[in-house]
């Protein structure tokens, strides 16, 4: 156990050393737009308890209003809980035709949908998306439960770090988790330290345990070995004597995600709107404080007055004096309204430049385009062609650094549990994939239809004036991709060998048809040379006549 716990203390302090470099951003990001996340607004007394200190110095608040649309637009957008935001498809597509198999497969994806439903997936989904949009990396852990199925733990900045394998992708993640003393003997039982089971006898149940998990690939796992498992999980108490651990178990499949928004390079940790919307948010509070300051200004200006007369400025206010002359009171500087109105642009510069930093400018398209609504996603998708080309990327990380990787620990849990229908026998050891059909997936794919209409109209009206360019275009290629891209239903259109059998059955009918009408010509021909061989000219028939014969 010795050897394990060094190894796990210097892991999390090299990643420790890794994450400090982004701490002092996530710290102005956290001031700015979002007070209630991260624990780096928390003060040292209070940071065992989870509790964060109460944020004074924000003075507008739209960052918050920016980056709550940009979260509830990601999660409605790619994994909302009221449509289908996936399919699972089978690898071999022909397999994928067969009746067994399509049942099948619906029945899983019921059984998923249901699944995620009844835990609290939906709502860790969010709080994750905030959690990119504004520092550029989430994480997430699913964990079993014997009641619900599975409950994940949402984790905010500050309580966790992660590392990446040689492929790029975070594959360990190390967090703290701070219990109680009670808390802490209840999933512990006997394993806690001798100082939390004194604590818990002498009644101290709210004292602070400083606990930390691990979370990585076990190098030590061996494929098909009873009990050996190829994710490792530790805790431990960091306060109890270095030689021991609170538990050590395993995981069947990942059981936690950390997608990251964007990436620099090799950097371990995610680039966000929110930083890239930092200085915007500085120079709007800055702002703010110049026009709160200039209406103040405004509304009670300095004044010079005689002595012994006390100018309050309230209103409604009498000031008494014998003797009073209105020359005797000056104001050297009176606040012009056009300076007010000067602040109040630059106010309104700043808020765009927000909304479309954090992307809150194409998410509000969803429900208003500048008092046009939308009649579908293709219009929404051609009015925000640039917005939804910039998203590209995010949505791809996205699916396959986190919902796959959800998809797959669901899918591990629910198999574990007996909560799917048992596969065909053809459908035995066949690999799964998953795709993805949400409206932001949906959209992405569309940016492409307007290039393909604009193709399509170019060569129909080219073909008026030149037939043959017509040839040029594939048709069965154009009616597949134009469909993929709108999110047609697969099944309204037909495969490449059902296509190829009808036009080979229309082939063979157009040329029955063909010998059928051509019929009438050869009898009349038949019976016309007939005639010409019984009609005598000169002593000759006329059919040897006309033929030279």
């Amino acid at each position: 156990m010795k050897e394990l716990r060094d190894k796990l203390d210097r892991r999390l302090t090299g990643m420790k050393s890794v994450r400090t470099d982004y701490e002092t951003e996530w710290k102005d990001i956290a001031r700015f737009a979002q007070p209630a996340r991260s624990r780096f607004l928390a003060t040292d007394t209070n940071k065992g308890g989870k509790r964060r200190q109460a944020n004074r110095k924000l003075l507008d608040s739209h960052g918050i209003e920016a980056f709550r649309t940009l979260t509830n637009g990601m999660t409605s957008g790619l994994s909302s809980a009221s449509r289908p935001w996936f399919s699972l498809k089978l690898e071999d597509e022909e397999l994928a035709e067969s009746a067994a198999a399509k049942e099948w497969m619906s029945e899983v994806e019921r059984r998923m949908y249901s699944f995620l439903a009844k835990t609290n997936f939906y709502s860790a989904v969010k709080t994750g998306y905030a959690e990119m949009g504004l520092f550029g990396t989430e994480a997430t852990v699913m964990m079993e439960h014997p009641v619900k199925g599975a409950v994940c733990h949402a984790l905010t900045a500050g309580e966790y770090w992660i590392a990446l394998s040689d492929a790029q992708v975070p594959e360990a993640l190390y967090r703290s988790c701070p219990m109680s003393v009670r808390q802490a003997v209840q999933s512990f039982k006997g394993a806690v330290s001798q100082r939390v089971k004194s604590c818990y006898d002498q009644s101290r149940y709210d004292e602070i345990v400083e606990v930390y998990q691990a979370v990585e690939p076990n190098p030590d796992h061996i494929q098909g070995k009873l009990g050996s498992k190829p994710w490792l999980s530790v805790y431990w108490d960091s306060q109890d004597k270095p030689d021991s651990v609170l538990r050590q178990s395993g995981f069947e499949e990942q059981p936690f995600w950390a997608p990251r928004w964007d990436v620099a390079g090799g950097d371990t940790y995610g680039y966000s709107p929110g930083m890239e919307a930092l200085p915007a948010l500085r120079e709007l509070q800055l702002q703010v404080k110049r026009r709160n300051e200039a209406i103040d200004a405004m509304v009670h200006p300095e004044k010079i007055a005689p002595p012994g007369i006390r100018l309050t400025g309230q209103p409604r206010n009498v000031v008494s004096a014998s003797s009073v002359d209105k020359d005797q009171i000056i104001v050297p500087y009176q606040m012009p309204y056009q300076a007010v109105a000067a602040i109040g642009e630059e106010v309104v510069k700043c808020k765009e430049q927000v909304n479309s930093l954090s992307y809150a400018d194409l998410f509000n398209a969803i429900t208003n385009m500048q008092g046009i609504q939308p009649r579908n996603i293709e219009e929404i998708a051609s009015r925000n062609e640039e917005k939804l080309t910039q998203l590209g990327p995010v949505i791809e990380r996205v699916s396959n650094e986190k919902l796959e990787v959800a998809i797959d620990r669901s899918y591990g849990i629910m198999m574990r549990g007996g909560l799917l229908p048992p596969p065909p026998e053809e459908l035995s050891g066949e690999p799964l994939k998953v795709e993805f059909v949400s409206i932001l997936t949906q959209m992405q794919r569309m940016v492409g239809i307007g290039q393909i209409e604009r193709t399509t109209a170019f060569i129909g009206n080219l073909a008026g004036a030149v037939p043959d360019v017509l040839d040029k275009l594939n048709t069965d290629e154009l009616i597949d991709e134009y469909s993929y891209r709108a999110g047609s239903p697969a099944k309204i259109i037909r495969g490449a060998d059902e296509v190829a059998k009808i036009r080979e059955q229309r082939a063979q009918q157009m040329q029955q048809q063909q010998t059928m009408a051509s019929m009438p010509a050869v009898k009349d021909g038949a019976e016309a040379a007939r005639l010409l061989s019984e009609t005598d000219v000169n002593d000759k028939s006329l059919l040897d006549t006309l033929v030279g014969a």
